[in-house]
């Protein structure tokens, strides 16, 4: 896999710290759009295809954390026999796979809409814009 998809699937994960802000849409911001020199339909694109699969990934993410708190809470009492601990942790295990395979998806579909000089420039591009992105309230 190219380091560019790589550094592309890094920044753009939210899960970083000293990447971009959780949320930060960067396709929508000025300075991004025109240091890549994203085209309207780039950037409505990125859009749709980030609309379009929004609702599933947040659903995932409900799924998730609502598993992994449950497994805190069996955990934490202590009374979960071998067999059900197993579940359990299959269960939060299968749906965290979920959640990157649908990530992953979005993070391929929108690199596949940049072009090869737009994704060499992406990395340093979006780290910049998202450090001067002030954090949401």
């Amino acid at each position: 896999m190219p380091v560019a998809l790589w550094s592309l699937m890094l920044l753009a994960s939210c899960g970083v710290s000293q990447g971009p802000v959780r949320g930060f849409r960067w396709w929508l911001d000025p300075g991004v759009q025109r240091e890549l020199a994203l085209t309207d339909k780039q950037v409505a694109d990125i859009e749709t295809e980030f609309g379009r699969t929004l609702n599933h990934r947040r659903l995932l993410r409900r799924k998730f954390d609502a598993a992994n708190a449950e497994l805190s809470r069996a955990f934490d009492r202590g009374d979960l026999s071998d067999g059900a601990a197993e579940a359990l942790v299959s269960r939060v295990e299968d749906l965290r796979r979920q959640r990157n395979v649908a990530r992953t998806r979005l993070l391929l579909a929108l690199y596949f809409l940049m072009t090869p000089e737009q994704r060499a420039r992406f990395p340093g591009v979006v780290e910049r814009a998202a450090i001067e992105t002030p954090a949401p309230c």
